[in-house]
């Protein structure tokens, strides 16, 4: 088993998945970002919400589905990449706060 590999089923399990994944990410987000305006792009969501499912994981939106990819992306590059938090993470505990 390579050093970049996961023992389980519900997380990324090389670096080429990692990197598939996460072209796929930067798809989706710019297609969300566009207003639905790119073209070729039109099912993509349903590409986010088959990838996730195969990881186990269930969204219930799109939104949703493209914040369930980050978290998986996010798992194996603080895993593997020896990724720290970002900006983005801890920004993210205040977004309930009202």
């Amino acid at each position: 088993m390579s050093l970049n590999s996961s023992k389980s089923a519900n997380s990324i399990t090389s670096s080429a998945e990692y990197y598939a994944l996460s072209q796929l990410y930067s798809d989706a987000w710019d297609r969300v970002q566009s207003g639905g305006t790119g073209a070729g792009y039109s099912g993509i969501h349903y590409e986010v919400f088959n990838a996730i499912r195969k990881y186990g994981r269930v969204a219930n939106s799109r939104d949703e589905a493209l914040s369930e990819l980050k978290k998986l992306l996010r798992e194996y590059e603080t895993q593997y990449l020896g990724a720290e938090n970002d900006d983005e993470e801890y920004l993210s505990k205040f977004d309930n706060i009202e």
